[in-house]
């Protein structure tokens, strides 16, 4: 690093989408369909014939929580994000898109939280070391999943029952950015940007509590570090309760909280992330 402080200090650490972890995870796709393939799920040709769609929309108000820690030659500096500011929630739009083709379901959604503030910082920061002062700091967390649902119980092959389980197989990816900025003199920053894909498994359960009320719950967990090569984990754990107003839609509110801990080295330093993002949301959901 250059001495001068008033040298560009930024870090930038994105890990491409690579074949690494791409073809493990299209391998555990092929794995799930040939072992559920001879399982005698019937799928009949009406099932064949219809593809249901779902779009689901929420206002989620969300915040980051969490650390990042900097270990610069022994010294370690931690950046919480609570004690400069940066959990304070904000307002924020969900989505989620449904596909039902037959018994096998297909699940694409997107949740996102950006925060900012103006805080004194001193010390390591990724691939910079940062004078003591007073820094603008900004995060920004985008996580992306892309999921297929088999079916376990005869409600979700379209038999009979009011509980709806089935095994989740597919991609999350999280987005991480965070950056300071000198609020004395912008061309002293810091930044630390991320791409972390992961491979998950997991569950995805709705239970009918009442006439025209349900209960849906989603779990997704896999360690990074198995199949990627990251040294990361991400649990993504959700609940909803949800009222059907009407055959083409539905009113739900529930939570969902989305972690990850991820660890990375730059410049022979060691980057530890434990952070989360923790979600209210209220929506509606449209059939089409």
């Amino acid at each position: 690093m250059n001495p001068n402080p008033k040298q560009d200090l930024r870090f930038c650490s994105a890990s491409p989408m690579r074949s690494s972890f791409g073809t493990p995870g299209w391998a555990l796709f092929t794995s799930l369909l040939l072992a559920f393939a001879p399982s005698g799920c019937s799928i009949s040709s009406q099932f064949q014939q219809n593809l249901n769609v779902q779009a689901h929309l929420s206002a989620a108000r969300t915040a980051p929580t969490g650390s990042m820690t900097t270990d610069s030659g022994g010294s370690v500096t931690a950046l919480n994000l609570d004690d400069i500011g940066l959990s304070e929630s904000a307002l924020s739009v969900g989505i989620r898109i449904q596909l039902d083709h037959g018994p096998l379901r297909f699940l694409i959604d997107r949740i996102e939280t950006s925060s900012s503030s103006v805080g004194f910082f001193s010390g390591a920061f990724g691939g910079a070391d940062l004078d003591p002062g007073d820094y603008g700091a900004e995060v920004d967390i985008v996580d992306y999943r892309i999921l297929m649902a088999f079916p376990l119980t005869a409600a979700a092959r379209g038999e009979e029952g009011i509980l709806d389980t089935r095994l989740l197989a597919g991609l999350d990816m999280t987005a991480i950015r965070i950056n300071m900025i000198s609020t004395s003199d912008p061309t002293v920053f810091a930044e630390f940007d991320e791409l972390a894909p992961a491979p998950v498994l997991g569950l995805q359960s709705k239970l009918e509590i009442a006439p025209s009320w349900n209960l849906e719950g989603i779990l997704t967990v896999l360690p990074l570090s198995e199949i990627t090569g990251y040294d990361a984990e991400c649990i993504d754990g959700s609940i909803r309760l949800e009222w059907q107003a009407d055959p083409q839609w539905n009113i739900f509110a529930g939570v969902r909280d989305h972690s990850i801990q991820l660890s990375r080295t730059a410049d022979g330093r060691l980057i530890d992330l434990d952070l989360a993002l923790e979600l209210v949301e209220f929506g509606v959901i449209f059939r089409f």
